[in-house]
């Protein structure tokens, strides 16, 4: 198996795993017991908040863990609605993932209304739209750190700097589910922001919010202990092997972008603001679901973004081309992919692509 959709999801990590096991078999009091599990169980919920805290270089207070995307978007329509302060008006990038756009639905239900900032040719924020739209009634601008189909990664320094500069009282959050472990993350650059751990090789379903101090809640969010233990050690090893992991996918992706860029008919739609980890291309002439299907048949799985549509709202909103949206393809990468994974993965494409026929034996892409 090949597979080439880390994007979506990712397997959970060994340690991260033996961690949660170990923790779950040991410590299965509950940790406002008064007896000594009770009490060593709650000195080590302490302990790996304050070990995950300092990994990501926040306070302990502005870390909120909870139980997967679901519960992310309740908290941060609390943290929104705490801190509404009469501002009604929120500005949302035309580069979010599909669940972003659904959460606006919920926005205006409560009674925002949404502005929509372009971008640049290049998938950059267009600051100079961002401060055309922002009004005396703007609370919120939401930007993803990472794009999540064309991997483009935005400048958050350059626009929390360009925000705060007209009114220091609009918060930026950043939606950072492509970020962790892929790229270094700045807090200081972002008011608030969220993640989850199924992007980034931790146990399924569990998120983590980052609320600077001085914001509101009204609610009470934990996750059990075996989880925020296995929660931390995700984190420690995502930032600890940044580097290394980055070099291997980065020669992944240059033999990637070498092969494939020798079929004039493909059309590359991640630039040279998009991590390594995403490579998306169009298939100008053929039908992506087809193309997927043949991939599968030969065990090598990647994604045409929605699985509800075929339809890339990323790829529009930087290039403006209806086709080029239709036929979009994503490649993620991970550490995990060996170079034997690409080549089989690229023998295979360009035969089906071409029409050749395949005669590459599926189980050689196995190490």
């Amino acid at each position: 198996m090949v597979y080439l959709d880390y994007a979506s999801s990712t397997p959970v990590d060994e340690e991260v795993l033996k961690t949660y096991s170990k923790v779950s078999m040991e410590y299965y009091n509950n940790i406002v017991s008064v007896n000594d599990l009770g009490i060593r169980s709650k000195h080590l919920y302490s302990t790996s908040l304050g070990e995950m805290s300092k990994c990501l270089g926040v306070d302990k207070e502005e870390i909120i863990l909870t139980n997967g995307m679901k519960e992310n978007f309740e908290v941060l329509l609390d943290i929104i609605n705490s801190n509404r302060n009469d501002r009604n008006r929120i500005i949302i990038s035309k580069l979010e993932i599909p669940y972003m756009y659904e959460f606006t639905k919920v926005l205006e239900e409560n009674g925002y209304k949404i502005d929509y900032v372009n971008n640049t040719k290049d998938g950059l924020i267009d600051l100079e739209d961002l401060k055309d739209l922002i009004k005396l009634d703007t609370l919120l601008v939401c930007v993803s750190a990472v794009n999540g189909e064309l991997g483009i990664r935005q400048p958050l320094k350059s626009i929390k700097q360009t925000i705060k500069k007209i009114d220091d009282n609009i918060l930026f959050f950043s939606d950072l589910s492509y970020a962790l472990g892929r790229i270094n993350i700045n807090f200081k650059d972002i008011d608030i922001g969220m993640m989850i751990s199924d992007n980034s090789y931790g146990i399924k379903g569990k998120g983590i919010i980052y609320k600077k101090n001085n914001l509101l809640k009204k609610g009470d969010y934990e996750v059990d202990l075996p989880s925020l233990v296995a929660l931390s050690k995700m984190v420690e090893i995502n930032i600890n092997s940044l580097l290394e992991r980055e070099k291997k996918v980065s020669e992944l992706n240059k033999i990637i972008i070498e092969k494939l860029s020798e079929n004039k008919k493909l059309l590359f739609n991640s630039n040279k603001y998009s991590i390594p980890y995403i490579v998306n291309i169009s298939v100008m002439n053929r039908c992506t679901n087809e193309l997927v299907e043949d991939l599968n048949e030969y065990e090598i799985y990647l994604s045409n973004i929605d699985e509800n549509s075929n339809f890339s709202t990323s790829v529009m909103a930087v290039y403006g081309d209806k086709v080029r949206s239709l036929t979009s393809l994503r490649i993620s990468l991970s550490h995990l992919i060996s170079h034997k994974d690409i080549d089989y993965f690229l023998e295979v494409f360009n035969n089906i692509y071409y029409g050749d026929g395949v005669n590459y034996e599926k189980n050689n892409s196995n190490d």
